[in-house]
């Protein structure tokens, strides 16, 4: 008995060292499949299944915009075809456009930086026609003439930069409120030409629009299932800007710069679908989308007046209309 405890009092401590060494390998091995809990306890760490986003990361995506444009004060000629009369206005046929983009998440803060550049374009050229004794009527330069062929070409330029930071938050599982503000460039050159036979009258107008100003929005997205999602985002911008227009006529050149401010409004609704994968996440969206542009475009012109004694006053007029771009939007990105 007494050389049995011997024994076992001998060959403790290499027993004692040799579990040790497997207690450490156990911790080091619970270590890399477990996490400390929210509680202050132990549980197991899953290893993820997608993509999931983390405080930093970055997303490039680019679309394709299939626009249509209405410009007002496009009106060009009055024909008075068997006592009744009618007006014809410019009207385009929809056009493509693009849109590229990135944004970067910035760590801490629950902040993204969005810089976003869209260009689109639109020509259109169209005329009237009428047999004597019918006759058109010009509404175009400050002359009147009767013609009985009137023909119309207008071509339109638009580019935007936004830069802006967006904040998203999620008030539910199925809902979720974002925030953006941040600065909006616009370029819009505006050129059309009128020209009026028999009695040839050449007409032409340009406005050259360069704006900058604050934008802000919000955006909405309800979750529906699968990684798809409906999208509403709304935004207001107030850009000042040079205003360059000029009139041709005949004889007659005018220049009436100014500088105005311009508000404008932009709108998107449509469906949002993420496809996560390992280590990034693959997005598309798709819907309607429209801008507004109060008073953008302008045009000038001279106007007679005969007072008394045959005199004759001169008054410069300066004209003011909308323009709107409307139509289908499609976007991809890849996010990281």
């Amino acid at each position: 008995m007494k050389w049995q405890l011997c024994f076992i009092f001998l060959t403790f401590p290499l027993f004692g060292a040799e579990i040790e060494e497997r207690i450490a390998t156990l911790e080091e091995q619970m270590g890399q499949v477990g996490e400390q809990t929210a509680d202050a306890g132990y549980g197991a760490r899953f290893a993820p299944t997608g993509f999931t986003r983390g405080a930093a990361g970055a997303e490039f995506f680019g679309g394709v915009l299939y626009w249509h444009a209405k410009v007002g004060g496009t009106d060009y000629v009055y024909s008075l075809i068997n006592q009744k009369g009618r007006g014809a206005t410019q009207s385009f046929d929809w056009d493509f456009g693009y849109r590229v983009g990135a944004s970067i998440r910035i760590p801490i803060v629950s902040w993204e930086i969005v810089g976003t550049y869209t260009h689109y374009g639109s020509q259109d050229t169209e005329g009237r026609g009428v047999i004597p004794p019918s006759l058109l009527i010009n509404l175009k330069g400050g002359m009147i003439v009767s013609s009985q062929k009137a023909l119309s070409s207008y071509k339109l330029g638009y580019d935007k930069i936004v830069l802006e930071l967006k904040q998203s938050s999620f008030l539910s599982r199925f809902f979720g409120l974002g925030t953006t503000i941040g600065l909006k460039q616009s370029w819009i050159d505006q050129t059309q030409k009128v020209t009026y036979e028999p009695d040839t009258l050449k007409v032409k107008d340009r406005c050259r629009f360069r704006g900058l100003g604050p934008r802000a929005g919000f955006n909405a997205k309800w979750y529906l299932f699968g990684g798809l999602s409906l999208l509403t985002d709304v935004s207001v911008a107030l850009q000042y800007g040079d205003f360059e227009v000029k009139h041709t006529e005949s004889q007659v050149s005018l220049k009436g710069d100014t500088h105005l401010f311009s508000p404008s409004i932009d709108f998107f609704m449509g469906l949002h679908w993420d496809c996560p994968k390992d280590w990034y996440q693959f997005s598309v969206r798709f819907g309607y989308e429209a801008e507004y542009y109060w008073r953008l475009n302008q045009s000038i012109e001279i106007e007679n007046n005969v007072g008394t004694g045959n005199s004759v006053r001169f008054q410069l007029i300066r004209y003011a209309d909308d323009l709107t771009f409307y139509g289908i939007t499609l976007r991809m990105g890849t996010e990281f």
